[in-house]
């Protein structure tokens, strides 16, 4: 038998017949609480369906989520082949086994019987493993953040945790690290979130504290990229009140931490408007050495703010990252002033750990985020979510289902 290796991706047992919309949403929502997932739907091109199971083994397993639904009773396949060797795998100790059950009894409630009924085993009893109902999107989470918080208890190294994200890229090609965050990526023909990646990313969101405590750390490193929505709503899960140190790599692997030394200068500039004196502010950062973006100021001006006020680099260059963290405590001195006791709506072009940075630092803050949705025929920007650090639950409050740009028109104030 090979060996089992922590940090390899998990294998879904499931029924094509009525579990291949399961299975797809369970691989997302694992993706998205950082366990790579081997998804036949995925990993495999038509017509090599029986090859699934030896593909996986060949490839590293760490673990394996059995999917149970009513027509397992008639999968020869999943009973004979795949759920024993799985069985044989989870001998040993570092392999992770657990099933999602969406069966009932007559009463409504889960059958934890149905497992042993429907695939009877010679090596192990079903029942007497971690079973999950999986009926709904909450089932599906509490699924996800077990497995986590297994994978990362025997992943941690001295110390520190690393989480791996990527929110633009396909599931496929995902570093071999303890959490290796993947959401659904954006939809053909547009270049954001789609709302289902943000209720995968909610849930992990409002799980992660946990998860990084379970692993007895008190050190996260952040590598990778991702839209700075979903940037800022990561950043604001571990507020700074939590104490957690969190050091984010940009993409020449330089770290964004360190103490409070130099910053870099700031243009503010307050943007006129004829809108409402009541209402919610709108903040835009333009932190990158680029031409300076007028599109904000275009948006807002058609949209009903009391204020709008735009935040730029004095001198269009590289930030360094050792100005990191005076940089973004002056920003949130600044956002703090401007919005008073407003709703801030936040608009931002800034690198990826500065993002992460600010959304720890605004944990008093009630915040909108937006991104700039350029593949449609009239690019525009888009709320994505609102996000408050320190609330129970997670720090995502809502996020938008509807992301048309008529969407957009009505519902930005």
């Amino acid at each position: 038998m090979p060996q089992v290796y922590d940090l390899d991706p998990i294998f879904l047992s499931y029924r094509h017949s009525d579990g291949d919309e399961l299975a797809d949403r369970a691989a997302w929502v694992l993706r998205a609480y950082g366990v790579p997932v081997w998804h036949d739907q995925t990993h495999l091109p038509p017509g090599r369906f029986q090859r699934r199971l030896q593909e996986a083994l060949d490839s590293g397993l760490s673990g394996a989520v059995l999917l149970v639904t009513e027509d397992m009773a008639h999968s020869s396949f999943v009973r004979e082949l795949e759920l024993p060797n799985l069985l044989r795998w989870e001998a040993d100790s570092a392999f992770t086994f657990a099933i999602g059950n969406t069966v009932t009894d007559s009463r409504g409630r889960l059958d934890y019987g149905a497992p042993d009924r429907l695939l009877p085993q010679e090596l192990a009893t079903l029942s007497d493993f971690d079973q999950f109902a999986v009926l709904d999107h909450a089932g599906l989470a509490r699924l996800a953040s077990e497995m986590a918080v297994r994978r990362v208890r025997r992943a941690a190294v001295d110390d520190r945790l690393h989480l791996d994200i990527q929110t633009r890229v396909p599931a496929l090609g995902t570093r071999k690290v303890p959490l290796a965050t993947r959401t659904r990526p954006p939809l053909p023909g547009t270049s954001v979130p789609p709302a289902e990646a943000w209720e995968d990313f909610a849930a992990f969101l409002g799980d992660l504290p946990r998860i990084v405590q379970s692993a007895g750390v008190q050190h996260l490193h952040v590598t990778g990229g991702a839209h700075l929505s979903m940037a800022f709503a990561l950043g604001a899960a571990l507020p700074t009140t939590t104490g957690l140190t969190v050091t984010i790599a940009d993409q020449y692997g330089n770290e964004w931490t360190g103490a409070e030394t130099r910053t870099v200068p700031l243009a503010q500039n307050t943007i006129p408007l004829d809108g409402p004196a009541e209402g919610p502010i709108a903040v835009y950062l333009d932190l990158v050495p680029a031409p300076p973006n007028k599109d904000f100021r275009r948006y807002v001006k058609s949209h009903p703010y009391a204020h709008a006020v735009e935040i730029a680099l004095a001198q269009r260059e590289l930030i360094p990252a050792d100005v990191a963290p005076a940089l973004v405590t002056e920003l949130r001195r600044r956002i703090g002033e401007i919005a008073g006791n407003r709703p801030v709506h936040l608009f931002m072009r800034v690198p990826f750990p500065l993002a992460v940075m600010l959304g720890r630092a605004c944990n008093t803050l009630r915040v909108t985020l937006y991104e700039w949705e350029r593949e449609t025929e009239t690019p525009t920007y888009l709320e994505m979510a609102t996000v408050s650090a320190g609330r129970s639950g997670g720090p995502v409050v809502s996020w938008t289902t509807d992301r048309s740009p008529a969407y957009a028109e009505v519902h930005s104030a």
